[in-house]
């Protein structure tokens, strides 16, 4: 164990610290973590709108008419229904703030280069008015978005720094220079977007959305959110925490692409009352990850209830009630489960178990399969799975991945337990002794 250990930290720890500062990747996290509050306040209203309560439904149709949860929903869809707008501009925000560019002028290009590779359309009904079909500006456009939006803003820094510009005299204002800095490179990269545009016209799948949507997307998508892509994902996050690597926030930045499409049509099917069709999804993750990476909370529980050593209580107390938050910081580098080969093997062994038992549990149709609502990473246990769900079957299967947890961790635990009491029982008789000689 030692070994694996040791070859962790030296292969594997400086290849995924690498991963985690690549300015792309850096990109697109920050994207996502900026926009986050704006999505999670669209689920919110979407969970009051859709709350599956008879009850609820009909007395909030009589006290606000039939119409609420409609008007309810307005800011949900201004939100998901265009998604990609906003991930756009915000990758490029990013990336440009990584290369100390105009963040403003990178954001817009990148917005721009978007609406001209989507297509519009015509709508005769209406008057011949000029439309932008939602499909492609909600989650399905995401990829499109994103590597655009790298791609782009790369272009335009190389063009900048190699001062094709156009450069005004000294006594001009900052941002005059500024603008007019950015006129031939925001040029070359319009151009550009416009003849990839006109190419793929010319082609059987029309648009570069559709083109990216069968070919990389729907594949990868496919792979990512099945059970054997859910289990790759759990087990990476925490083989990363192994070696000390706070590797969820990486990990999710890299697949949440893959999950949004899942999410939005398992909100989609909530809204038109039929059963939500993908299982794996973020929040499925998130009912698994009770604790944090490891689903330590199973963990402090077993501690709590089955530890003697005065350490592993002392350590179980202090770190219960971030653990009730998801933050397991505490216990990872208290107890500790970082670096210690008797731990680690439950450690990355619990949440693989969890997810199984989970996803079957969802495919069979014993718990309701989670809405695609997004919730707060730090909502306790219990009270996340109902809410991501919408069915008290959440909140008891988080209970029963809960005490398996605890069980699979519970040998590990007693092993660790009897090191520490000897240990403690050792430095009683050496304090007592001492005290004796005194």
């Amino acid at each position: 164990m030692n070994n694996v250990l040791g070859f962790l930290e030296a292969k594997l720890m400086p290849l995924a610290a690498k991963t985690a500062q690549q300015r792309h990747l850096c990109a697109i996290r920050g994207a996502y973590v900026s926009f986050m509050p704006f999505i999670i306040v669209g689920s919110i209203l979407l969970v009051i709108s859709s709350f599956p309560h008879q009850g609820y439904q009909q007395f909030m149709s009589h006290t606000f008419g039939n119409s609420w949860s409609a008007i309810v929903e307005i800011p949900f869809n201004a939100v998901f229904s265009t998604m990609s707008l906003f991930i756009s501009f915000l990758v490029a925000y990013r990336l440009a703030e990584h290369y100390k560019e105009d963040r403003i002028s990178c954001g817009i290009l990148a917005l721009v280069s978007f609406q001209i590779l989507t297509p519009f359309i015509k709508v005769a009904d209406g008057g011949g008015i000029t439309v932008i079909p939602v499909e492609w500006i909600g989650s399905k456009g995401l990829f499109v978005a994103m590597i655009g939006s790298l791609l782009w803003t790369e272009l335009f820094c190389w063009l900048k720094r190699k001062k094709l510009t156009i450069k005004m005299p000294d006594g001009v204002p900052p941002a005059v220079q500024e603008s007019f800095a950015a006129l031939i490179p925001a040029l070359v990269v319009m151009i550009l977007v416009l003849a990839i545009r006109i190419g793929f016209e010319h082609t059987s799948y029309r648009t570069i959305h559709q083109f990216i949507y069968d070919v990389v997307a729907t594949p990868v998508r496919h792979y990512g959110t099945s059970y054997f892509g859910a289990l790759m994902t759990v087990f990476s996050i925490t083989v990363l925490w192994s070696v000390g690597i706070n590797s969820g926030s990486m990990i999710n930045g890299i697949i949440r692409p893959l999950w949004m499409e899942n999410q939005t049509d398992n909100i989609a099917a909530i809204q038109a009352g039929v059963t939500p069709p993908h299982i794996i999804t973020e929040q499925f993750f998130d009912m698994v990850w009770m604790g944090g990476a490891g689903a330590t909370l199973s963990l402090v529980l077993a501690m709590l209830i089955f530890a003697r050593s005065k350490n592993m209580r002392e350590v179980a107390r202090l770190g219960a009630g971030a653990s009730l938050f998801n933050i397991n910081e505490p216990i990872l580098f208290g107890l500790p489960v970082i670096m210690n080969p008797i731990m680690l093997i439950p450690f990355n062994l619990v949440p693989l178990v969890l997810v199984t038992v989970q996803y079957l549990a969802m495919k069979i149709g014993a718990v309701a399969v989670t809405t695609g609502v997004f919730i707060p990473w730090t909502l306790p246990p219990v009270l996340s799975g109902f809410i991501v769900t919408g069915h008290l079957s959440g909140s008891l299967m988080q209970i029963v991945n809960l005490l398996i947890g605890a069980m699979l961790y519970l040998p590990f635990i007693r092993i660790l337990d009897k090191q520490y009491r000897a240990a403690e029982s050792a430095a009683d008789s050496h304090a007592a002794q001492l005290a004796k000689q005194e």
